[in-house]
């Protein structure tokens, strides 16, 4: 079935291809797992640090960037992330998580 109206929006929103890894850890950062809120944010603060785009950085400036992750603990990490992220150029950093820890406290 033909629609009677479509719309490229791929230039619009361009989507990196499944498996496009474009940040990558190259180093081992403190786990968060089980441990206090200062602990999550200095470990969030080490894994962001560790990060590396592998893409081309031009593609960072002025660009929407959605970042997708597991779960969602603190918010620490992507709140770190994606000051990393903005700090390169990018207009605007969003989140989408498949899962949120409880709060604890």
């Amino acid at each position: 079935m033909d629609a009677a109206y479509t719309e490229d929006v791929t230039r619009a929103y361009p989507l990196s291809p499944p498996g496009a890894h474009l940040l990558v850890k190259y180093a081992e950062t403190p786990r968060s797992a089980n441990r206090t809120l200062d602990e999550k944010r200095a470990a969030a603060t080490a894994h962001a640090a560790a990060l590396t785009w592998t893409g081309d950085t031009g593609a960072i400036k002025g660009a929407t960037i959605l970042l997708v992750d597991d779960v969602f603990t603190s918010g620490s990490q992507l709140q770190h992330v994606a000051r990393r992220l903005r700090a390169t150029g990018a207009a605007d950093v969003r989140g989408l998580v498949l899962a949120r820890v409880p709060w604890s406290g």
